[in-house]
C-alpha cells in the first residue's frame, strides 16, 4: 500500500526501534511545549543528530508542538522552533492557532501539520485549515469515513489517521477534566487521564454499575487499512510515545508488513504479538467509522497482559513465600506477571525461577498468593530484548577500481545515491605481494559502527600494492561522502529564520461583553437582562426549537442582535447542513466551538468560543482579524485580559463525548433509550459528574461536574444558567 507509516517515539530507544522497524517517518516532542510531557523526549541540542540519523535511513521527522502556548513562552517556543528548523526537521504538528499564523508568517515554506488536538473531523474544518497554511491534517479520531472522504475530494490537504494505540475517551482537544479539577492541563501537556480510574455510575441514588467507565479501549485498525487507504487516508498513526520502546518496535513491525504484504497477513497473529506488549484487552477495531460504536473496556484501564496459568500452591519460605505455578509457556528473571482473581490483582517481578517439569515452575515473593489466581504474563525480557536488539542495516554496493600509475577509486551505491573517492596517492606496481579481491573485501567489509553493510563488490585490479590503512581510509571517506548526499536533498532547502525580539505581541482590540449561557427561557427566571447578550445551548438543534425560543426572547425584550446559537463541538459534515438550514431560518449571530464554525463568518456575527481554546493574544488576534466579533477565552487561561469574555460561574463540559455511555452502561440500543438527566458519575474520591445530552442528527454528550465552576475575571462575563442537571443530582 502506498501509505506513510508513522510511528511514535518517546526516548532514544524507541527512535532506534521506529527507524529500524520499518517507520516512514517518527514524530517527537522535545522537553517542552508537546503534549507528551511526561516522555524523556528530545532536546535542542540533539535534534539535529536525531532528524540526520533518521534520514540516512529515509525516514522523516516530524515534531510536536502540540499545546497551547502562554504569551511569555512565546520566544521560548521559537527559539525551539529555530532550533529544529537549523536541523531540518520536515513538519510540525502544532494545535495553537496563534503559533501556526506566527510560523506561517515568519518562516517560509515551513510545513505544519493540524494536531488531532484542533478538532478537525470534517470538511468545513479541513477547508478553514488548509486556506490558512496546513498541509496536513491529523483528523480527529472520532472522524466518520464519509467526512473522510469528503476531505479527500474536496481538498489538497494530506490525512492523517490514527491506527493503533490508546484512545482518548473524550473529543480530542476538548477535554478539561484534569486541568479544572487538578491543575494539570492536556492541553498544556499535563493529563493526569482521571478517564482511566474506577467510577460508580448511579441512577440518582441506585447504584447501575462500576468500572472504568470512561476508560477507552485500545484501538486497532489493522484489518481496514485497505478501506481507509482507499477513503483517502495517506498517513497511519501509530499512538505510543509513553510506551516501551520493545512496543514502539512490534507495533512498527506489524503494520509495516501489513502496509507491505496485507493479503498475506495474518490479522490475528500481529494482534496478539501487539497485545502481549501492551493491551486493555479487547481491541476497538471499528473506532469512529460509524456511529453506534462500544469503545468502553469497564474491566481494564491498563496492560492486562497474557494469560499463561494459574498458581498452582503458595508454601511459606523462609520470611517469604514460595509460589508454585503452572504455566503455557515460561517465564525468567525480570519479567513481569500479574495474579488476578476476581477483583483481587497483584503484579509482581519475578526473580529467581526454578523450572519444574510438565510446565510447572517456582517463583519467590513477599506476598502469599493462594491457589486458584490465574497468572498473565506482562512483561517478557527475553521477547523485549529481542525487539530492542534489532538493527537495520542499510545494503551498499561497491565498485573498487585499483589501476597502476592512478588512484585508487571507491564508488559507493546506496539506492539512487552515488558517490565516488579517490585516494590520495597514485598507486605504484607491487614488488612484492599485490592486492587481492580477497583483502579488498575483508577491510571494505568492515562497516561496523556505520548504518550500513555491504551487498555487493566488485573489483578490477593491476598488479599494485595497496597499504590496508589507505583501503580503510578510502572506506571511510565513501561513507560520509555518502551520508552526506544522502541528506543533501532533505537539507537543500533552508528556511529563514526568524531571530528573538522581532515579534511583538499583539494588543487585542475585543470589547468586554456579558452573557447569560441558557438551554431554555425559563434558564433565565429571576435574573436581570440589562446589558447582557444571551447565548442558547439547545439540547437539540432543531429549527422548531431555536425558533421558538428566539421568539420568546424576543418578546421578552431581548434584542435579537444580542441572541447567539452555540455550535457544537463535534459535527459531521452531513449535521454541519442541517444546523446551516437552521440558521437561513433565524438570522442570529454564532459562538464557534469548532473551526469548522468559521465557514460561517461572512454570514453571521460569530465569537470565538470556548472550543476555540482561545489561550493567548496571538490566537485572539488571528480570530479577530479573520473576521470573528469577539472572543471568549479558554477555560484552562488562568490571567484574562480585560476583554472579550470568559466564563465565571456554571456547569461547563469537561469532556465532549462521541459514543453513548448510556449504550454502555445499560447495555441498550436507540430504540429503548434510559437516557435521564439523573446518571451520576462518581470517583473514589466522591466527585460527581453527570452527563448532558446534545442532538442533531445523533447524539453527543457532555461530561460535566457537579461542582460548580467560578472564576474571578476582568473580562465581559459569562453565565452559566443551565442549572436543571445539577439540582436533580443533590
Amino acid at each position: 500500500m502506498n501509505m506513510e507509516l508513522l510511528a511514535p517515539v518517546g526516548d532514544l530507544k524507541s527512535f532506534y526501534a521506529a527507524v529500524y522497524n520499518g517507520a516512514d517517518a517518527i514524530y517527537l516532542g522535545l522537553q517542552n511545549f508537546n503534549a507528551r510531557i511526561k516522555a524523556d523526549n528530545f532536546t535542542i541540542d540533539n535534534i539535529k543528530q536525531i532528524v540526520d540519523f533518521a534520514h540516512i535511513y529515509n525516514v522523516k521527522v516530524y515534531v510536536t508542538v502540540n499545546i497551547l502556548i502562554q504569551d511569555d513562552e512565546v520566544n521560548a517556543f521559537l527559539e525551539t522552533i529555530r532550533a529544529c528548523v537549523r536541523a531540518h526537521v520536515d513538519a510540525y504538528i502544532i494545535q495553537d492557532l496563534g503559533m501556526a499564523k506566527l510560523l506561517l508568517d515568519n518562516f517560509q515554506n515551513i510545513v505544519l501539520h493540524a494536531s488531532t488536538q484542533m478538532g478537525i473531523h470534517n470538511l468545513s474544518g479541513a477547508k478553514f485549515l488548509e486556506q490558512l497554511g496546513f498541509k496536513r491534517v491529523v483528523l480527529a479520531r472520532e472522524t466518520k469515513l464519509d467526512d473522510i472522504k469528503l476531505i479527500k475530494d474536496n481538498t489538497n490537504l494530506e490525512i492523517e489517521y490514527f491506527a493503533q494505540g490508546a484512545l482518548c475517551v473524550a473529543f480530542s482537544g476538548n477535554c478539561y477534566l484534569s486541568s479544572l479539577k487538578n491543575g494539570n492541563s492536556g492541553n498544556r501537556g499535563k493529563c493526569l487521564q482521571l478517564c482511566r480510574l474506577p467510577y460508580k455510575i448511579y441512577d440518582d441514588s441506585k447504584l447501575l454499575a462500576e468500572g472504568y467507565y470512561l476508560s477507552a479501549k485500545d484501538l486497532c485498525l489493522m484489518k481496514h487499512l485497505q478501506e481507509l487507504l482507499a477513503a483517502g487516508v495517506d498517513c497511519f498513526k501509530l499512538e505510543g510515545r509513553l510506551k516501551r520502546a520493545s512496543y514502539v518496535a512490534q507495533v512498527t513491525r506489524s503494520y509495516r508488513q501489513a502496509l507491505d504484504s496485507f493479503d498475506a497477513l495474518n490479522i490475528s497473529k500481529e494482534k496478539s504479538k501487539i497485545s502481549e506488549l501492551f493491551s486493555r484487552g479487547e481491541f476497538n477495531e471499528d473506532a469512529y467509522l460509524k456511529h453506534n460504536f462500544n469503545i468502553i473496556n469497564s474491566r481494564n484501564s491498563n496492560h492486562k497482559g497474557k494469560k499463561i496459568g494459574q498458581v498452582v500452591a503458595a508454601t511459606k519460605f523462609k520470611n517469604i513465600y514460595k509460589i508454585t505455578l503452572q504455566l503455557s509457556e515460561t517465564i525468567g528473571q525480570n519479567d513481569a506477571i500479574r495474579l488476578v482473581q476476581g477483583k483481587n490483582q497483584l503484579s509482581i517481578g519475578v526473580g529467581n525461577v526454578n523450572v519444574l517439569s510438565n510446565g510447572f515452575v517456582e517463583i519467590f515473593s513477599t506476598q502469599n498468593v493462594p491457589a486458584g489466581y490465574e497468572v498473565f504474563l506482562l512483561k517478557s525480557e527475553a521477547k523485549e530484548r529481542i525487539l530492542q536488539d534489532f538493527v537495520k542495516y542499510l545494503t551498499i554496493d561497491f565498485y573498487f577500481v585499483a589501476r597502476e600509475g592512478r588512484p585508487a577509486e571507491l564508488v559507493a551505491n546506496y539506492g539512487d545515491v552515488s558517490v565516488s573517492v579517490i585516494s590520495d596517492k597514485l598507486l605504484a606496481k607491487a614488488r612484492t605481494a599485490c592486492i587481492t579481491q580477497e583483502q579488498v573485501r575483508k577491510q571494505l567489509s568492515k562497516l561496523n559502527g556505520t548504518k550500513f553493510q555491504l551487498n555487493h563488490l566488485e573489483c578490477v585490479l593491476d598488479n599494485v600494492f595497496m597499504p590496508v590503512s589507505e583501503l580503510n581510509e578510502l572506506r571511510r571517506k565513501a561513507i560520509i561522502e555518502l551520508e552526506k548526499v544522502i541528506l543533501q536533498k532533505y537539507n537543500s532547502t533552508m528556511l529563514a529564520v526568524v531571530e528573538v525580539g522581532q515579534i511583538s505581541r499583539p494588543e487585542i482590540n475585543a470589547t468586554k461583553k456579558n452573557f447569560y449561557l441558557i438551554s431554555n427561557d425559563s434558564d433565565l427566571r429571576n435574573v436581570n437582562l440589562e446589558g447582557f447578550g444571551i447565548i442558547i445551548s439547545p439540547a437539540e438543534y432543531s429549527a422548531e426549537y431555536i425558533n421558538h425560543l428566539v421568539v420568546n426572547l424576543i418578546e421578552s425584550g431581548i434584542n435579537k442582535d444580542d441572541i447567539y446559537l452555540n455550535l457544537p463541538i463535534v459535527s459531521t459534515e452531513t449535521e454541519i447542513e442541517v444546523i446551516d438550514k437552521i440558521l437561513q431560518q433565524q438570522k442570529i449571530g454564532l459562538i464557534a466551538n469548532n473551526y469548522a464554525h468559521l465557514r460561517w463568518i461572512k454570514q453571521y456575527t460569530i465569537i470565538a468560543g470556548i472550543g476555540l481554546n482561545v489561550y493567548n493574544q496571538y490566537t485572539a488576534q488571528v480570530l479577530l482579524n479573520l473576521g470573528c466579533a469577539n472572543i471568549i477565552w479558554s477555560l484552562e487561561k488562568d490571567k484574562v485580559f480585560n476583554c472579550g469574555s470568559a466564563l465565571v460561574s456554571g456547569y461547563p463540559a469537561l469532556m465532549t463525548l462521541c459514543h453513548c455511555p448510556i449504550r454502555e452502561i445499560y447495555n441498550s440500543d436507540c430504540a429503548k433509550c434510559h437516557y435521564h438527566s439523573k446518571l451520576i458519575y462518581q470517583d473514589e474520591k466522591n466527585n460527581r459528574y453527570g452527563i448532558r445530552r446534545i442532538k442533531i442528527k445523533h447524539c453527543y454528550f457532555e461530561l460535566c461536574s457537579a461542582e460548580k465552576y467560578e472564576k474571578i475575571t476582568g473580562a465581559g462575563k459569562i453565565y452559566d444558567l443551565r442549572e436543571s442537571l445539577w439540582k436533580s443530582m443533590k
